[in-house]
């Protein structure tokens, strides 16, 4: 009792000094979900999202000059909720320091999308591409939190291509990028990949034609994400033969909640990414931008092919973070402290 007593004692400032962050952080309405509307999103298609919204959350506050704002958008699937690991004193993006915000990218279903557009609902959504999403970020930047310019792009997997494609677009409008496993262009395995992935979404007997009722299972779908997106070895090793019935019912249901038609106008999206708009060289693409950048790949990734970011990476000479773990796309897993680390300090660069 008295060394418990003595060990509460020694928290109590600690416990009042996290309570005091905890209560700031909501007095500044930090992580909280905002949705600007931006009224009409011309597409590279020639159609139009209207009305467009984009949704986004903020951590930290922007410093005088405006100088400090890092800009996350969300991966393939994923929405600004599942970006908030990200955030914090001692997360990747120091919010003591730089204004952070995390993006819901479009068709992520918090954004305009399939599921939730009521002039555009369902099949009717207009296709996207990575460049409109990135499009509608910009305008987020520029129109709604007025400002004048980024420290840095950041994104992890769909969210590293929109880095990617910010890089191409808007290359004077921020100082820094750090694609995390994504891509300036698809591979052809990756388009085998996501070929693939497209079609077992669309041959789900549920998802008829997009014009589905009830949310289809998308259960083989799921299955082919479970097989791809960690590496072969990762999933040999964590999962035994005796768990395996648990982690295939596990995987068969782990996209729930995510709207059928939401997650193919993504997917159609990151099929047509290619920062050289049809060129050949990725050379020639990367040196026209002035971007301090860090790039971060898996040699394991089965997911994201990494050659394309280490080709750019290695045409500028641009420092690389190269994982070499057996997690394949899951980056994190095997990586978070060292890849925290090292962005970190890329990003408190001067």
């Amino acid at each position: 009792m008295m060394m418990a007593a003595k060990t509460l004692a020694r928290m109590a400032p600690m416990m009042l000094v996290f309570c005091a962050a905890q209560v700031l952080a909501a007095e500044r309405g930090e992580g909280l979900l905002q949705v600007a509307s931006l009224g009409r999103c011309a597409l590279d298609s020639g159609q139009f999202i209207e009305p467009c919204m984009l949704a986004y959350r903020t951590y930290g506050r922007l410093n005088a000059d405006g100088s400090n704002a890092i800009l996350f958008p969300t991966w393939y699937n994923g929405r600004s909720e599942d970006l908030k690991q990200f955030f914090g004193p001692d997360k990747l993006v120091d919010s003591t320091r730089f204004f952070g915000i995390a993006v819901d990218a479009l068709g992520d279903g918090v954004s305009s999308s399939p599921s939730n557009s009521a002039t555009q609902h369902g099949p009717r959504f207009p296709a996207i591409t990575i460049r409109d999403m990135v499009r509608a970020e910009f305008r987020l930047a520029t129109e709604a939190l007025h400002l004048r310019h980024l420290h840095a792009v950041v994104g992890y997997s769909m969210g590293g291509m929109q880095a990617f494609e910010w890089m191409t677009d808007y290359p004077e409008f921020f100082d820094k990028a750090v694609p995390i496993a994504g891509t300036p262009r698809q591979t052809s395995y990756d388009l085998l990949n996501w070929d693939l992935l497209r079609r077992l979404i669309e041959a789900d007997p549920g998802f008829d034609g997009g014009n589905y009722t009830v949310e289809p299972s998308l259960a083989l779908a799921n299955e082919f994400v479970a097989l791809t997106v960690p590496s072969p070895a990762f999933t040999a090793r964590t999962v035994s033969r005796a768990e395996f019935p648990q982690f295939l019912e596990t995987s068969l249901n782990t996209q729930g909640g995510r709207d059928a038609n939401d997650r193919l106008v993504q997917l159609q999206a990151m099929i047509t990414q290619d920062v050289t708009r049809g060129g050949r060289s990725l050379r020639d693409a990367a040196l026209k931008v002035h971007v301090s950048q860090l790039i971060v790949v898996a040699t394991n990734d089965h997911l994201v092919n990494p050659a394309p970011a280490l080709e750019w990476a290695h045409s500028i000479q641009a420092p690389t973070y190269i994982s070499t773990g057996d997690c394949g796309h899951r980056i994190f897993i095997c990586d978070g402290p060292a890849l925290t680390a090292r962005v970190r300090d890329f990003l408190n660069a001067p």
